[in-house]
Order: structure tokens, then sequence, then C-alpha cells
């Protein structure tokens, strides 16, 4: 896609004027009508005798989800005037186009203007839809992408995860057992590579019948609907994980996709962003980065690696390297591995919410992204490229989104222990490549119940408790204890 300047003002342009073609047909008053309608329609057959039955009881409720929903997107479309979501549509190119040029160019000054346009006018909008409410204005930024979690809840789960990991990762830093990054390395032919992967994640539940895998410069998954959802990987001929890792994950986002109900309803679309990522790093982290998925994959990778070399590492020397904490390069989110990742996301979530309540200022982030960056990792931060020019979010207004990754990460976690709970035999299925009952119980404990809950919270209240900090806690200080031999 062509990049200069005046390429993204047209672009700028064109984006502008569909935004605001799709904005009127959102806030067309005859939606309003017909919410408004369907809702007196609901309340009759509430007065009426058609409840007497648990299953009229179950198509009410359902029905009442259904109008939420509606009514939740038609009041959030209506706050925001026709010129604004045209206007935020336009700095949505221009934004982009200039933080491209400022990361190729290590040239945060440059972007700085763009960027204070991004928050203040993602303000302008959240401000808007809060309307009357007394909600902080961050954590209606939230709701865009986790519907339901407020800034005051993130705080109290995030301040528990840093506490307990900043002084782990010290910890395991100092080790003097550091396991052996070898089996990752060498000459992996990219066709040996993208033919294990699609055998490991056909495997795990992708229906390729109802897809399909492809290469791309970054993995993503993408939906078209139930019937067609289509996920890509990225591949190194002289390391092998990242693409596997990279498929593992997208076939999660996958699968939640596949096995959400067949309608046209927003009723049976993903609850949130941060439930969309639990089930992506459920399967890349809980079965992937498992010691028996290593007992199964082992085979897979010898006969796909042992015809150019000799490929004869044993499935703990697997494991061990997949799990290996590479501390020499820890500047880049999306190359942490999952010890890192966590204190990752917490920067950008720490410094997005203070720029938004007015306690930071643009012109600062770059010495605060330094400074936590050092606090944090012990690392320091050569350039603003890789410091905090590196990601895309801000650029696009998604302020509010980081969060979810590690709400996601703790989910899967959570996940993982009451799915444990309830398969005894978890391990076991995994180390035969048996992955059908596990895959089952994420689509009856998740996946079909798509926007019934109102929070991720409510969705986990019904498999167990709320999101609870512990288990991700656990999971991470006992695997890297017993990987890195630490009291």
């Amino acid at each position: 896609m062509p990049s200069s300047e005046r390429t993204s003002a047209a672009r700028g342009k064109q984006l502008a004027v569909l935004a605001s073609i799709a904005h009127e047909k959102a806030t067309d008053p005859e939606i309003g009508d017909l919410i408004q309608r369907a809702a007196q329609d609901l309340r009759d057959l509430v007065s009426g005798d058609l409840t007497a039955s648990g299953e009229a009881s179950d198509t009410l409720a359902t029905a009442k989800r259904v109008l939420e929903l509606e009514r939740r997107a038609y009041v959030k479309a209506t706050c925001i005037p026709v010129e604004l979501a045209a206007r935020k549509a336009a700095l949505e190119a221009s934004a982009y186009s200039a933080w491209v040029k400022a990361r190729s160019g290590n040239d945060f000054a440059s972007f700085a203007p763009a960027l204070r346009d991004c928050f203040d006018t993602a303000k302008e909008v959240a401000a808007l839809q809060r309307g009357e409410r007394d909600v902080g204005l961050y954590s209606q930024m939230l709701d865009e992408f986790e519907m339901g979690m407020e800034e005051s809840r993130i705080d109290a789960l995030f301040h528990e995860v840093q506490s307990a990991l900043v002084p782990f990762i010290a910890k395991i830093r100092s080790s003097p057992n550091q396991p052996s990054l070898q089996p990752l390395k060498g000459s992996f032919p990219i066709d040996a590579q993208k033919a294990a992967c699609r055998k490991i994640v056909n495997a795990i539940g992708f229906d390729e019948n109802h897809g399909r895998i492809d290469v791309s410069v970054h993995p993503f998954t993408m939906s078209l609907s139930n019937a067609d959802v289509r996920i890509t990987s990225r591949f190194s001929e002289n390391e092998w994980y990242q693409g596997l890792a990279g498929s593992i994950h997208e076939a999660g986002h996958a699968m939640y996709e596949q096995n959400l109900l067949d309608s046209d309803l927003t009723l049976d679309t993903a609850l949130s962003m941060g439930v969309h990522e639990s089930q992506s790093l459920f399967w890349e982290r809980h079965v992937g980065l498992s010691r028996p998925f290593y007992k199964w994959v082992q085979p897979i990778l010898a006969e796909a690696f042992g015809k150019e070399q000799e490929y004869s590492y044993s499935a703990e020397e697997i494991y061990q390297a997949v799990n290996g904490v590479d501390f020499a390069n820890n500047l880049i989110r999306v190359e942490a591995d999952e010890l890192n990742y966590p204190l990752h996301v917490i920067l950008r979530y720490n410094i997005e919410r203070e720029v938004v309540a007015g306690e930071l200022d643009v012109n600062d982030i770059p010495a605060r992204w330094n400074k936590d960056m050092k606090e944090f990792f012990d690392v320091d931060v050569p350039d603003d490229t890789r410091g905090c020019l590196q990601d895309i979010h801000w650029s696009c207004l998604a302020i509010g989104y980081f969060p979810t990754y590690l709400l996601g990460s703790m989910m899967a976690a959570q996940l993982a222990h009451y799915c444990k709970k309830d398969l005894p035999d978890f391990d076991n299925m995994i180390e035969k490549g048996e992955f059908g009952t596990i895959r089952q119980w994420l689509t009856e404990k998740v996946h079909k119940h798509g926007k019934r809950y109102a929070s991720l919270d409510d969705l986990l209240a019904e498999v167990g408790e709320k999101l609870n900090s512990k288990y991700f806690i656990k999971y991470l200080t006992e695997k890297y204890s017993d990987l890195y031999k630490v009291e």
C-alpha cells in the first residue's frame, strides 16, 4: 500500500466519507424506534403467560440480551456527531502514516502532534459516550474493548501481577541454571515448517474445511463467519518456534470464531478482546508450551526437520528451549516470552491511562517509557523505534486495548486450572495428541455463549469464580521455578 503523505491524505478523505455513511446508517432513527417497539413487545410477553415454562424463560432472557446489545450499540453511535466520526476516521489514516514515518526514522518528536490528536480525539469520543454517568474517562475507553471491566478493577489485578513478577523475574535472571536454546537454532526449511504447523493446528481442532492457513508478515485471524475463518503465520529459516507459536495462537482465535453459534446476531460474536486473547493463549501456552505437548510434537518436528539435518533433541530439551527466557532480547513486546510479557502490557497501560488523566504529557512519553523499562526489566532502551514507537495501537486510537492482552493471559491460566480440574486426564490427552475433549470443554464454557454474559468476570463466575490473578501468578512462578531450579 502506498505510504506517501499525499496518498495518506487521500485515503483519509475516503475513510472519512465511508465513516460518515456508516455512521448515518447506524444512527438512523428508525433503528431506535424498532428497538423501542421490540422492548415493548418483550415487556408484554414478560407480563403474560409465556414465562410459564423454563424454555420460554430462556428464550425471553436471550431476547432481552439481544435488545441490550443492540440498544448499547445504537446509543454509543448516536452519542457521536457524524463530523466527529469522519474526523476520527481521517485521523486514523494520517496518524498511522505519521507513526510509520516516525518509527522508521526514530523521530518521536515528529509523531507527537499526531499522537496528541489521537489521545484528544479518543477522549472526546469517550466523553460523549459516557454522558452524565459517573464513569472514569479511561474506564469508558476500556469499555470499547473489554466491556464491564473498569479501571479500578484492572488496577488491582495488575498490581498483584506486577508485585509478584518483578522480584521473581530478577530471581530467574540471576539463576545459574539457564536452559539451552540450541534446539531452536539451525536451518529449518519453510515448507517443512508450514507442513508441520498445518498438521499440528489441524490436530488441535482448527477446521480447515471452514477456513484456511496462509503466510503473512504478521500473524492474524480473519473471520468472515463461523464457516469461513482464516489464519496466517510467519516463518524464519533459522528459528522454528515463532512460526509454530504464531500458528497455534491464531488457531486458538480461529477455534473461538468457528465454535460461536451460527447466527447473524451480535449476541453470537466474541464477548471481548480479553476473552478472545484467552482462547489463543490457552492453546499457545497451556497446551503448546507444556511438557506433554512436546512429547507428542517431538516426532513431528524430527520428521519435518530431519531431512535436512539431524534433529535428535529430546522432548525435554525442546520443552526447556521453547520456555527459555532470552533476557538479552527484551525490548519488543511482540517478541517477549510469557514471563516478561505481562510487564510490557502494564507499562503501556500505566502510560496511556496517565495521559488520558492529564498526569503525563505526550512529549514526556519516551522518558517515562525508558524509565519503566529500566525499572521492570533492567534494560536500557537504545532508541524510540525500539521503545515507545514500536506499537501501532495509539496511532489507531486503540487506547484501552493494551490491557486486554494481560486480561486474556490471566483468563487463560484460570480456564486451564478449571479445565484440568474437570478433566483430570488433561496432560495425558495432550501427550497422546487427543485434543477433542479439551476443545469441547472450551466450547461449552466459553465459545457457544458469545455475548450472553455482560463481562469477562460474569462468564468466568459461571466457570468457577471471577477473574483472579492467583492462577496466572501460580502458573508462571511454579513453571519457571522448576525450569530455572530456584526456590
